[in-house]
């Protein structure tokens, strides 16, 4: 095969969030998206994101991290009022508020940030780990994406968002972040090739090696220790925060969701429940833990960022259909082979509904769920956050 010819990334990055936000308007898709107001946030407000590979729905400038670096509690952010620390340690946390930390791993000086709900009092909380999406950041996914700040405060559990690493230092960089979702450096699989002939070129991250420069498929994803750090990052918060260790959760949205999705396997020993929303792995690479992990997953059947029929995106990527990748859950919880209705409390919203592959051997359940919707998180006016509320329900009603 010839290696295809290098595009400019920040000219197709704009090329395409130019033409999905054409096709959304021109698909009947919800008025809401009211993405660009920020929650309860303590920091300042940020504008809507339009960016998009395939569409991020995430594009707000990091914070800058303190210094608190999460072994040293010393010159950070303050925590709460003398009472309150007196009854409960907040440690380097602030209930009811967002605090950026730092976590050093595998030579890098990670960002993350922590959000304690208003009510933690040290009784032991679910932990839910929030994975941003491509060129994407921890507060955005929390307040501009998801807008769970004040669903955590009103839910009582604790939110972690980890920040992906930048692909690096030139200009045409800024702004592309990305996680090592584990499926996205392969050309080709058990399902055939991950890309097309024409697939768009996202370049390569500073932090891998020689050999993605032979790629043919430019995913354009980092090569950092992301599974490390994540694994590394829930065993540190577990310790010195209240966490219900049979109560850990893991979503993400696009490109944190196929990474929410694929590490669900080597992370089987400790989380309960993941929910991958409009992100799934690269053609033929969806793992089905095998140990007992439930999993609901939302797919739009209009999404042309990542395509749930098993074909193309409009990128010339190419992902496991919605269907399948439950099948493949199923199979490795040992359920039955049909699926079956699954009901929620947001069924008919804008084509909203979801099946379960049930019976399951290990005692998980594997939903799959599906809307309307193209590559934007489940939102409108007058129906509210009706995707996380069906998600959320799923994901407090399981336990390890």
């Amino acid at each position: 095969m010839q290696m295809k010819t290098s595009w400019l990334s920040r000219v197709k990055l704009e090329a395409l969030s130019a033409l999905i936000v054409l096709m959304v308007l021109g698909c009947g898709q919800p008025s809401n998206l009211e993405s660009g107001s920020e929650v309860g946030s303590p920091v300042s407000e940020e504008p809507a994101d339009t960016s998009a590979d395939p569409v991020t729905g995430d594009d707000a400038v990091p914070d800058e991290a303190t210094d608190d670096a999460l072994s040293d509690d010393e010159g950070g952010v303050e925590s709460g009022d003398d009472s309150e620390s007196d009854a409960c340690d907040l440690g380097s946390g602030v209930a009811g508020e967002d605090v950026v930390l730092t976590f050093p791993w595998d030579g890098e000086l990670r960002t993350w940030t922590l959000h304690l709900p208003t009510d933690y009092d040290c009784a032991p909380r679910p932990l839910l780990v929030g994975a941003h999406a491509y060129m994407g950041d921890a507060h955005g996914f929390q307040h501009n994406v998801a807008q769970i700040f004040d669903h955590i405060n009103e839910h009582g559990y604790i939110g972690i968002f980890p920040d992906a690493l930048a692909r690096g230092d030139g200009a045409l960089d800024s702004g592309i972040t990305s996680f090592n979702d584990g499926t996205s450096h392969h050309d080709d699989g058990p399902d055939g090739p991950t890309c097309t002939s024409w697939s768009w070129d996202y370049g390569i991250f500073d932090n891998c090696g020689p050999e993605e420069e032979a790629r043919y498929c430019r995913w354009g994803t980092s090569c950092s220790d992301d599974l490390g750090f994540f694994r590394a990052l829930i065993g540190e918060v577990s310790t010195r925060w209240a966490v219900d260790p049979g109560r850990i959760y893991m979503t993400g949205f696009s490109q944190g969701a196929i990474t929410a999705q694929s590490f669900a396997c080597p992370l089987a020993d400790i989380l309960a429940a993941v929910a991958p929303l409009h992100g799934a792995s690269a053609n033929g690479y969806t793992c089905g833990p095998e140990t007992k992990v439930s999993m609901i997953q939302v797919w739009g059947v209009n999404d042309i960022g990542i395509n749930g029929h098993e074909e193309p995106s409009i990128d010339g990527l190419i992902y496991d259909g919605g269907d399948e990748t439950a099948a493949v859950w199923a199979e490795g919880q040992r359920c039955d082979a049909e699926a079956i209705p699954y009901p929620t409390r947001s069924d008919g919203v804008w084509g909203w509904s979801c099946s379960q592959h049930a019976g399951c051997e290990t005692g998980a359940d594997v939903v799959n769920c599906q809307w309307d919707g193209n590559h934007i998180w489940g939102r409108t006016p007058t129906e509210g956050d009706f995707m996380w509320d069906a998600v959320w329900d799923f994901l407090a009603s399981h336990h390890r």
